[in-house]
Order: C-alpha cells, then structure tokens, then sequence
C-alpha cells in the first residue's frame, strides 16, 4: 500500500471518529451539561465570588462596604419605665441594599458593665443612604435606667443584593413644631416628585438641642403617594420635651413591597 493510500485510510478515520464523538459526545454533553447560574454554588460565568458578583443579584461580601453607625445610638425615655432607642446608620453601597439585616442592641445603666436589656430585631437597609433605625418603645420593670446602647449586626444576616433602580424622589417641606410644653406634636408635608407611586414610605423625626444631640424621636408611615402629590405627615410625644428643640431632621426609607 503506497503512502497515499494510507493517508487516505488516515483521513477518513479521523472523519469516522469524528462523526462518533459528534453523534455521541453532544447528546452527552447537552444531556449533563448545566448553564452557569447563580445559585449552583459554584464559581463560574462571570461571578467573581460564588454565586455573586458580576450579573448575579447578590453583591459579594469582598464589594460591599460596611454599615457606618454615625454616633452612639440613643436611648430616649418615653414615659415612666419606657424607652426607645434611634441609630442613625448609613449605608455607603449606592447599588447594595440589604433586605433584612438582624442587629442587637444592648442597653447598659450609668455604671453597668453588663447590659440591663437586650432586644433583638431586624431592619430594611436601602442603598446609598443615611437612614433611622427606630426602635420602638420597650419598657424596663425593675426600675433600672438605661443611658447608653451598642449596636452590634448579626453579621450572617448582611446580604447584599445589588438594586440599580432609580431611587424615588421625594421632599419633606413646611415642618412647623407645636405644643412643645404639653404634648409636643410636628406636622410637615411629604410630596412625591416622581414621574411614579412611591408606597411603603418610612418616615423618622428626630429632634436635637442646640448642641445636635437628640433627645426626642417619633416615626409614621405613608402607605402610598401618587406621582405628584403630597400629603400631610404628624409626629406626637406624649409629654413636654426635655430641652428646647433646635434641628428637626426628618428621614425618609422607602420599605419594599
């Protein structure tokens, strides 16, 4: 046999063996083949974490910056035995958003090492804000005082899922303060200037003295405002305020659905 010959006796059993692997490999390959997606728990497609990163709806831990809790929270008495506690908290992440975010707040006595109260709960964190974390009133039976409160994350709870939507414009106006020596009460007007209805509208006032410290909170929720309109807004104290209020801030967390 000249070597023509066997070169085409070559030829045409690689042309053979490709046509088995081709007939047999592709069902093979279809049938066991799996799309890299974002919850195989592996690191693939364009993911620069394990299932995060890149198109995937979770950011990955390595992308995310930390909350910020802008001053030590505090603990404001409502009535006998009563207290509420507001953090201020921002969040730096302008496309990270953290839907349910789990924190401890202990609450300690003027001397006290060891907390006189713990409670425990979880909040709404929106992207690229500084929002109020309100806690709301707890009270204290045994007739101990908090004066200070640490806030700790429960850190498995911090999982940051990217939002790139717009953010709903919206605008507090006209805060005219009343009653400050009886039952203080604030009245403003919240206006949606979005081209959309906005729902689930978060609202914290906090009142501070001429120092800035904050020694009166109250928080409403707006259930929804069309595109265009405002509604009027009312925070109550149930006793006089305990200093002379000098800044009124108003914070706004749109609450998903």
């Amino acid at each position: 046999m000249n070597e023509w010959s066997r070169s085409r006796q070559r030829l045409i059993l690689l042309i053979v063996m490709a046509v088995v692997v081709l007939l047999i490999g592709a069902p093979i390959f279809l049938i066991f083949y799996r799309a890299p997606t974002c919850f195989d728990s592996k690191l693939n497609g364009d993911e620069t974490g394990i299932d995060c990163g890149g198109s995937c709806q979770l950011l990955c831990t390595a992308e995310s910056l930390p909350l910020i809790v802008k001053g030590d929270p505090r603990v404001l008495t409502i009535a006998s035995s009563t207290y509420e506690v507001i953090a201020l908290i921002q969040n730096p992440n302008t496309q990270g958003e953290i839907d349910r975010a789990q924190y401890i707040m202990r609450l300690y006595g003027a001397q006290s090492l060891t907390p006189i109260k713990v409670l425990e709960g979880e909040t709404f964190v929106p992207k690229g804000t500084t929002f109020a974390l309100f806690v709301p009133p707890f009270t204290i039976e045994d007739g101990s005082v908090p004066m200070r409160a640490t806030l700790e994350w429960k850190r498995e709870t911090l999982v940051w899922q990217k939002n790139t939507a717009p953010v709903p414009e919206l605008l507090v106006k006209n805060n005219i303060l009343s009653r400050q020596d009886t039952t203080p009460r604030l009245t403003a007007l919240v206006k949606n200037l979005s081209l959309e209805a906005v729902s689930n509208i978060d609202l914290v006032a906090l009142i501070s003295d001429a120092e800035g410290n904050v020694f009166a909170a109250s928080k409403t929720i707006v259930d929804r405002l069309q595109a265009g309109e405002e509604t009027q807004i009312i925070f109550t104290w149930p006793r006089p305020f305990v200093a002379e209020a000098v800044g009124i801030d108003v914070y706004i967390r749109i609450l998903p659905e």
